[in-house]
């Protein structure tokens, strides 16, 4: 596990790398806080200040990932992966879904997340609607498995 002091704009943030940084998806903690984010190799020096060695892995950019949300298969409920807002839903109740269908898009930091069916079934209650911001882990949608 990396540690690293970050400092944007005056505020310092400690982040700790939890996954491998060569993988495309790591989880990282900032401040006490697991987010899981995309990583992508980039040109440009990155400034931090290491708490341990530092890594011989080529710069990164951290960016959320498209995760396709989280996904409990006993309650069935899709959870927002990330915050920010609802851009679009691309499914309605009832409707048949198979495994990686997009099932809505959330827009955060500019960018669009496209959240998919963890696998086939059948969409039941949308909690959310276009416009609406969610928070990391709030419900988005029921699903049943076929």
């Amino acid at each position: 596990m990396k540690q690293y002091h970050i400092t944007l704009e005056s505020h310092t943030f400690d982040v700790k790398v939890l996954d491998d940084p060569r993988l495309t998806q790591v989880r990282v903690e900032v401040d006490g806080e697991t987010f899981t984010v995309g990583v992508d190799a980039v040109p440009l020096a990155v400034a931090t200040s290491p708490v341990e060695e530092t890594p011989t892995a080529a710069p990164v950019a951290i960016t959320p990932t498209n995760t396709g949300g989280q996904y409990t298969q006993e309650s069935g409920t899709v959870t927002a992966p990330l915050p920010g807002v609802i851009k679009s839903v691309s499914v309605r109740p009832g409707q048949q879904v198979a495994a990686d269908d997009e099932l809505l898009v959330i827009e955060a930091m500019k960018m669009d997340n496209v959240i998919r069916a963890p696998g086939a079934g059948t969409i039941g209650t949308i909690h959310v609607t276009e416009g609406r911001q969610v928070a990391y882990g709030e419900p988005l949608l029921e699903m049943t498995g076929d």
